[in-house]
C-alpha cells in the first residue's frame, strides 16, 4: 500500500512540475519581452514603483519614477534571470538526470519541492477562501487586473523581490544566520559562511522554525491592509512554503515560488488562449496539490514526534560460514569430522589439522534500500 501511495505521489510530481516549469519558463520569457514593451510608457501616470517597510503593517518609505523605475525593473529582471540560472543548473539538471535514470525514486531535490509546495499553498488557499465565502465572509481583491498592462508588469515583478528581500532575507534569512553562527563559533570556533545568509541546507530546528513562523505571520499582517484580513490565513501559508524553500534550498528559489504566483498573471492578460490554457493548468496545479498538502502533513507530524516513520524494508549481507573454502592440507579434500577439540579429521586420507579460518565478514555491513 506504502509503495502504491509513493508511485502515485510521484507521477502526480512528475505532472505538476512539468506545469510549473511551462508557467515559469513562459513567464520568464514574457518579463524580457517586457523590457522592450515597457519603454514607451516611461512617462506615464502609472509608471511607479511603491517601497515599503514591513514592521508587520507596510509603512511606506517613497516611490519610484519614470526612468528610476524602470532603471530597477532592469534590476529585478537580473535578479530574477540569476534565480532561473540556478535553478537550471543545480536543481533542474539534476532532476532530469535522475529522472532519466529512476523515475520514481525517493531523492527530492529543489525542482519537485518547488513543484509539490506550490501545488499544496495552491490547494490550501482555494480551500480556505471557499470556506470563507461560503460563511459569508467578503474576499474582495486589490483590482490591480484592472490597472494598465505595464503598471501590472511593474508592481508584480516588484513584489516578486521585494517582498522576499524584506521578509524572508531580513526577518529570516538574517535572524537564522545569526543564530547558527553564533552556535557553530561556540561550538567549534568556526565562523559559518557568509553565503548562508541567502538560505540552503538549513534543518528545520528551533530557531529555524521560529522565524520561519514570525516572518509568515508578518507575511500575512502585510498582506491585510489591502487585501482585508481573510488574507491572512492564505499569505501566512504561502509564507511557511516560501520560507520552507528558502531554508532548505535558498532564497532564489523563495522568489522563482513568488514570481511564478504574481508573474503568471501577466501571460494570461496578453493573450486569450495563454488565460484558458494557464487556467486549466493551474485547476490541475490545485487538485494535485491535495496529494502533496496530505505528503507534507505527514513528514510535519512525523518531524513533531506526532507519527512514526514507516520502517524502511533493508538488506543485509549475510556471510557464508568460516569453513566453506577449507581444505585438507594433505589431500585438498573436503569432507571433514568436526572434531570437540576444534580440529578436522579428514574423510580422505584421515589427516587432523586444526583449520585456519578467514576472517569474518563485517555483520554490520550498511543498510540498502530495496531498488
Amino acid at each position: 500500500m506504502g509503495n502504491m501511495l509513493h508511485t502515485l505521489k510521484e507521477i502526480t510530481s512528475f505532472i505538476t512540475t512539468f506545469i510549473i516549469l511551462v508557467i515559469l519558463f513562459t513567464s520568464f520569457a514574457v518579463m524580457f519581452y517586457s523590457l522592450y514593451y515597457l519603454v514607451p510608457f516611461i512617462n506615464e501616470k502609472y509608471f511607479v514603483i511603491p517601497f515599503f517597510l514591513v514592521i508587520p503593517f507596510p509603512v511606506l518609505l517613497g516611490f519610484a519614477y519614470g526612468i528610476y523605475a524602470y532603471v530597477w525593473y532592469i534590476f529585478l529582471a537580473i535578479t530574477i534571470t540569476i534565480s532561473v540560472g540556478i535553478f537550471t543548473i543545480f536543481g533542474l539538471r539534476n532532476y532530469i538526470k535522475n529522472l532519466m535514470t529512476s523515475p520514481l525514486s525517493y531523492k527530492t531535490n529543489s525542482v519537485k519541492e518547488l513543484s509539490e509546495v506550490f501545488s499544496a499553498v495552491i490547494f490550501l488557499s482555494l480551500v480556505i477562501t471557499m470556506i470563507m465565502r461560503v460563511a459569508g465572509v467578503q474576499t474582495p481583491g486589490i483590482g490591480i487586473e484592472k490597472m494598465p498592462l505595464y503598471a501590472q508588469m511593474l508592481q508584480l515583478l516588484h513584489a516578486a523581490f521585494y517582498e522576499e528581500f524584506v521578509v524572508r532575507f531580513l526577518l529570516l534569512g538574517v535572524p537564522v544566520f545569526i543564530w547558527r553562527g553564533i552556535s557553530m563559533y561556540r561550538r567549534d570556533g568556526k565562523f559559518l559562511s557568509p553565503l548562508r545568509v541567502f538560505g540552503g541546507h538549513y534543518e528545520m530546528g528551533v530557531p529555524e522554525l521560529t522565524f520561519l513562523f514570525i516572518s509568515s505571520a508578518i507575511f500575512g499582517l502585510a498582506h491585510t491592509p489591502a487585501w482585508g484580513w481573510w488574507k491572512f490565513l492564505p499569505a501566512f501559508i504561502a509564507g511557511l512554503g516560501m520560507g520552507y524553500l528558502y531554508l532548505k534550498y535558498g532564497m532564489h528559489l523563495s522568489i522563482l515560488f513568488h514570481f511564478t504566483t504574481d508573474y503568471m498573471t501577466i501571460p494570461m492578460a496578453m493573450n486569450s488562449q495563454v488565460y484558458l490554457t494557464f487556467g486549466l493548468l493551474f485547476l490541475i496545479i490545485a487538485m494535485a496539490g491535495l496529494v502533496f498538502t496530505v505528503s507534507y502533513s505527514i513528514r510535519i507530524l512525523q518531524h513533531f514526534g506526532m507519527m512514526k516513520k514507516e520502517k524502511k524494508i533493508t538488506q543485509r549481507y549475510i556471510p557464508p560460514p568460516p569453513w566453506i573454502n577449507i581444505k585438507c592440507p594433505n589431500c585438498g579434500g573436503q569432507n571433514f569430522i568436526y572434531l570437540e577439540n576444534g580440529k578436522l579429521k579428514c574423510l580422505n586420507c584421515g589427516t587432523v589439522f586444526e583449520p585456519e579460518y578467514r576472517e569474518q565478514y563485517d555483520q554490520s555491513a550498511p543498510e540498502e534500500n530495496p531498488p
